[in-house]
């Protein structure tokens, strides 16, 4: 089935069941019983008002509040401490002072790529446990998964390696930081 054809079929679902639930979710129109009904004055063809076709109300109709409270109001526990109110004219609080960014040297990224690398050797080393369980517990598919992992992880490990090699002889010629 392609992709047209299944949204057009998704859509029909949605639009049966939206009826279905219209139709069992309406509210049912009483009819009115004979004896209920009030006995209309000018029966006869002309203007009909308002007042005679609305039925009569014997209870007033509650408007709700303008604006119900949002706030879900909790008492307060034994040990809980109220916040403090806010001082209308106290000074800002002091924010910590932003650190310059390093220069982005060879000795830097030298040193970014070995972190990636560990963590990537981490991970390499994880998943090589993982397979062992999968193998033991004769999870073919999870073998798979791994083993896919694993193919792009040392591939990717063998590749940040590399590139290590070439940031330190770089990091090497690079003249000392100040």
């Amino acid at each position: 089935m392609r992709n047209r054809e299944r949204v057009m079929l998704g859509s029909a679902g949605v639009l049966v069941a939206a009826l279905v639930a219209v139709l069992l979710l309406w509210p049912a129109r009483e009819a009115p019983s004979p004896s209920a009904a009030s006995p209309v004055p000018n029966a006869g063809p002309g203007p009909v008002t308002a007042a005679q076709v609305a039925p009569k109300r014997a209870v007033p109709v509650r408007t709700p509040d303008p604006a119900p409270p949002h706030a879900t109001v909790v008492p307060p526990a034994p040990g809980d401490v109220p916040p403090e109110p806010e001082v209308a004219n106290a000074p800002p609080q002091a924010n910590d002072p932003i650190v310059e960014e390093q220069p982005q040297t060879a000795r830097w990224k030298l040193e970014k790529t070995e972190h990636i690398a560990t963590l990537l050797g981490r991970d390499v080393s994880r998943l090589e446990g993982e397979r062992q369980e999968a193998k033991a517990r004769g999870d073919r598919v999870r073998v798979e998964q791994v083993d896919a992992l694993l193919q792009r992880h040392r591939v990717r490990l063998d590749e940040l390696r590399e590139e290590a090699r070439t940031l330190a002889e770089a990091a090497r010629n690079e003249p000392p930081a100040p």
